[in-house]
């Protein structure tokens, strides 16, 4: 290996450590990792590269409280975690859990606070425009939640579908986080099963609902599939 590829894993290295766990601010944690996977993608390393192995790079992240108004991170929360290369469930606690490496669960996280905060706004909004008139409370809410958190995870899973160009590189790098994560799974005897939400809705709120998720925008600052993302209504 040259001193000059040497100084560049050393970099990238040093850029994934700023982690907010390690004194840095969110902003400046963001701003890292744009810049680690924008030199990765640039010079083709891989995480393999970096020597991340199953004990230093895949990680559980729990939310450290279980508030989820209306069930929206859970609503979205495994489309977020396809995105940033994880594994999301709830725990016994009915706390959200994200599974992967220690960069993926912390933008997960992140990502997933950033897009609740925009679904309860337009619920808000859609609440104030006084809809469905005679219809109950709850299910206008369930059906507004429901149509904003479906259109918001298939647009997410939309942008997890590789590009024909992707490079070799990048393919390998998805099959290795998703072989350490499985082999974690299987270490920590994880039993993942899915559950149907069975609440009542109202059509017209869960069709305003899929509209509002239209309006979201994505825009990525650097290339890569896991890339930060800039969330705000057109």
């Amino acid at each position: 290996m040259t001193d000059n590829r040497q100084k560049m894993l050393d970099k990238i290295r040093a850029l994934l450590s700023k982690t907010t766990e390690n004194g840095c601010t969110e902003e400046e944690y963001l701003a890292a990792l744009a810049k680690a996977r924008a030199l990765m993608d640039a010079y083709e390393i891989t995480e393999a590269d970096l020597q991340l192995t199953k004990e230093e790079g895949v990680v559980l992240r729990k939310e450290t409280t279980g508030t989820d108004p209306h069930h929206i991170k859970w609503s979205m929360s495994k489309a977020v975690g396809e995105f940033c290369d994880c594994r999301a469930w709830r725990d016994h606690d009915g706390k959200l859990v994200f599974l992967g490496l220690a960069s993926d669960t912390q933008f997960a996280t992140w990502l997933l606070d950033q897009l609740a905060g925009f679904v309860l706004v337009e619920l808000t909004d859609h609440l104030m425009g006084d809809p469905a008139i005679g219809v109950p409370r709850r299910k206008v809410i369930y059906g507004f939640v429901e149509g904003i958190t479906r259109r918001i995870s298939e647009r997410l899973r939309e942008l997890c579908k590789p590009p024909t160009a992707a490079s070799e590189n990048s393919r390998a790098l998805v099959v290795i986080k998703q072989t350490l994560i499985k082999a974690k799974i299987d270490e920590l005897g994880i039993k993942l099963r899915s559950c149907a939400s069975s609440r009542q809705t109202d059509e017209g709120s869960f069709a305003a609902g899929r509209s509002a998720g239209d309006r979201a925008s994505f825009g990525r600052p650097v290339s890569g599939r896991a890339a930060a993302l800039r969330i705000s209504s057109k």
